[in-house]
């Protein structure tokens, strides 16, 4: 299969939109294959995702398999069904995920409260740079001082907690609001 370059790049494009971020280093597609994960519960490979971006040398054919994950990952039945509709008017429209707050719109310092169902509440202080530190949880896995980077908070999806870090533990990736996504989120200074 060689597919067309603009597709990939459309793909490349919808894929960024919907995590809130650009593909830019290591962690960036580490980060992405737990997206993908968590999404489509399918594994693509770190070096698989950097050929994609152009940011390794790879092989010039792309499988199919692989093209149709990251479609999955954005909504979409597969590859053929990106290619057959994402031209179609209102088709990418749900890559345009809800209402966002983003890290650079947060003092640092400032606080933000979200919330998911069923009845998660959690308040956290912007260290600045995109890091952010549990202040209060009630309900919620996450805990006082527990601390992880986020770029955007989106209402109605997923919050995925990139570089999370509990007390001595090696940083991971955490996901809250799996099912149904955050329900507020509400800036407090």
């Amino acid at each position: 299969m060689n597919p067309n370059e603009n597709d990939i790049l459309m793909l490349r494009e919808m894929v960024e939109e919907s995590v809130a971020r650009k593909m830019k280093a290591p962690a960036d597609f580490q980060f992405l294959t737990g997206v993908i994960q968590e999404r489509c519960h399918e594994t693509l490979s770190v070096s698989t995702l950097k050929r994609i971006w152009g940011y390794v040398d790879g092989y010039d054919i792309t499988r199919f398999s692989t093209l149709s994950i990251l479609a999955r990952c954005v909504g979409f039945r597969d590859w053929d069904d990106f290619t057959a509709n994402r031209n179609r008017e209102g088709e990418s429209s749900h890559t345009v995920l809800g209402r966002a707050l983003y890290a650079t719109d947060i003092p640092e310092n400032g606080h933000i409260a979200i919330t998911w169902a069923p009845d998660r509440r959690v308040l956290l202080q912007h260290l600045g740079e995109g890091r952010f530190k549990v202040v209060e949880s009630e309900n919620s896995k996450l805990k006082a001082d527990d601390s992880f980077h986020c770029t955007c908070f989106i209402i109605g999806q997923p919050l995925y907690l990139d570089n999370f870090i509990r007390g001595n533990n090696p940083p991971t990736l955490f996901v809250v609001g799996n099912k149904g996504g955050l329900t507020t989120v509400e800036r407090r200074g």
